[in-house]
């Protein structure tokens, strides 16, 4: 400390002015780059994930309602025919082929070999949307084939 003050006293008066705006200004700059832009860039972060949040939030309980609100009305679709008949027709639609079907009752039991995952996805969509079945469980496994899936089990219900 001793040696500072030594030399701030060597130095001339127009010097030391320099050197205090300069010093004045060093400590502005790292007050706001390294202090201030890092607390208002996360809070700016924060606030977009809080919309973010909310906005899941409100889909949810958006979807939640509907769902809900479709439980109470009752408003499911009817299927015509046999259940065997409906998912074989369906299947023949999206260009499925179910390797084996056993019927249970009011359920059935599918499996396919590899079959494209979108196709999949329509299908069982059209089974439960608009023939008023409901999926009690797909398991399905990865295929050699990109886009493609193996259908261990799915089990249908009316």
């Amino acid at each position: 400390m001793e040696k500072l003050k030594i030399w701030w006293e060597s130095l001339a008066t127009r010097e030391q002015q320099v050197v205090g705006v300069g010093a004045v200004m060093t400590l502005i700059a790292v007050f706001y780059f390294g202090i201030w832009t890092p607390i208002s860039n996360a809070e700016a972060d924060a606030l977009a994930k809080l919309k973010a949040q909310q906005q899941t939030l409100n889909y949810v309980k958006d979807s939640a309602n509907k769902l809900v609100g479709l439980r109470q009305t009752g408003s499911r679709p009817t299927m015509q025919g046999s259940i065997t008949n409906v998912i074989n027709q369906s299947a023949g639609r999206y260009g499925l082929t179910i390797t084996r079907m056993q019927p249970q009752g009011d359920k059935v039991q599918l499996w396919m070999d590899d079959v494209p995952f979108d196709a999949l996805l329509a299908y069982l969509g059209d089974l439960v949307q608009q023939k008023g079945l409901s999926l009690e469980l797909l398991d399905v496994g990865e295929s050699d084939s990109a886009g493609m899936v193996k259908v261990r089990r799915i089990q249908l219900a009316q």
